[in-house]
């Protein structure tokens, strides 16, 4: 496969899709929730689909070019009704909700990107839904990477990563491992392997554990502007007494 350097042609459909879990205490946040508690996490994750719905959805928060929408699970959950009470301001019938479909991350991520694509996107970006304190610009610079690469990644600090986005489709994702410490190395390695150009955003952080929390809540000190849910959930689980900054 050969390496594509030239800009995409005017027109082309882009789509975002958040991959999420419904907010359910145990099935959410598990890895947090083993150390603050499941309940606790369930309401963690609540709050950061909060943030990103009015960062992500809201009206001009994004370029009206970039259709936006959930991949979900499970499918019997009612994601419509939960975005309409995080953000009523959000206009709901204008989403896509993916069902996620696959034995593991890789393969949910390889389903979605598929979805996406024979639903006529030809670029797709996928973000997690643990890294909320992210700004829509790192969005519209992922868009603006696969004009002229073929794959864009957003590293995170435990070696996976926040985003993910391709022009086209190719299975590059599904036997890549997941959760590792070399999770983005090895998806940039396959990728590279494959003949495709890889773009690199910033990194950043998203949160599994706890400690992952407390980097978080410090990088929203002192008000949490850049995720007001999120910042107000974490002090009112009283979870930044033990968050030195």
């Amino acid at each position: 496969m050969k390496t594509r350097n030239t800009p995409r042609a005017s027109g082309r459909r882009a789509l975002l899709l958040v991959i999420t879990r419904a907010p359910i205490p145990g099935f959410a946040k598990t890895r947090l929730g083993e150390t603050i508690g499941m309940e606790q996490a369930a309401l963690l994750h609540r709050a950061f689909l909060t943030d990103i719905a009015h960062k992500f959805f809201a009206p001009g928060t994004l370029s009206d070019t970039i259709e936006r929408g959930w991949a979900i699970t499970p499918a019997t959950y009612d994601f419509a009704a939960l975005t309409r009470s995080l953000a009523p301001s959000v206009p709901v019938e204008k989403m896509v909700f993916v069902n996620q479909v696959g034995e593991g991350l890789g393969a949910r991520l390889t389903n979605c990107f598929a979805w996406a694509a024979e639903h006529g996107h030809q670029d797709t970006v996928i973000m997690a839904s643990d890294s909320p304190q992210l700004d829509p610009a790192i969005i519209l610079q992922a868009f603006s990477e696969l004009d002229l690469h073929d794959l864009v990644i957003g590293r995170v600090h435990d070696g996976g990563y926040y985003l993910v986005g391709q022009r086209g489709f190719s299975d590059v994702l599904s036997q890549v491992p997941m959760s590792t410490s070399n999770a983005a190395e090895a998806l940039v390695e396959t990728a590279t392997a494959r003949g495709l150009s890889v773009a690199e955003l910033p990194h950043d952080l998203d949160v599994d554990v706890e400690q992952d929390l407390c980097l978080l809540y410090n990088r929203l000190l002192p008000d949490g502007r850049d995720a007001r849910a999120t910042f107000e959930a974490i002090q009112d689980l009283l979870i930044e007494q033990s968050c030195e900054p």
